[in-house]
């Protein structure tokens, strides 16, 4: 019979992701899910721009149908771009559009 060790080995990852802010009111980061940079957004603005409660807002995050990046600190950025989509997307299924 022959001696097998099992080992288990487990890792962290860690990303890092720069951000630019060229005014007070635009930042500009990578989105990892879009792999573009795009304009990131608090979450009130997101809201604001998509008329969406922000629970549910948060919800969209979670199931990656809004891409968002939660930073060190705990705030999280929502990627413009993928709100932009949402929104033509709400738009056109208003106007009964497929």
């Amino acid at each position: 019979m022959i001696n097998a060790k099992k080992m288990l080995i487990t890792t962290d990852s860690f990303e890092r992701y720069s951000i630019t802010v060229r005014s007070r009111k635009h930042a500009i980061g990578r989105c990892p899910a879009c792999r573009h940079d795009v304009e990131l957004m608090n979450v009130d603005e997101a809201v604001s721009v998509t008329g969406i409660r922000t629970s549910e807002l948060i919800r969209r995050t979670e199931t990656n149908e809004i891409h968002a990046i939660e930073t060190d600190s705990g705030h999280l950025l929502i990627c413009a771009r993928s709100v932009h989509e949402l929104t033509q997307k709400m738009l056109e299924k208003d106007d009964g559009n497929p």
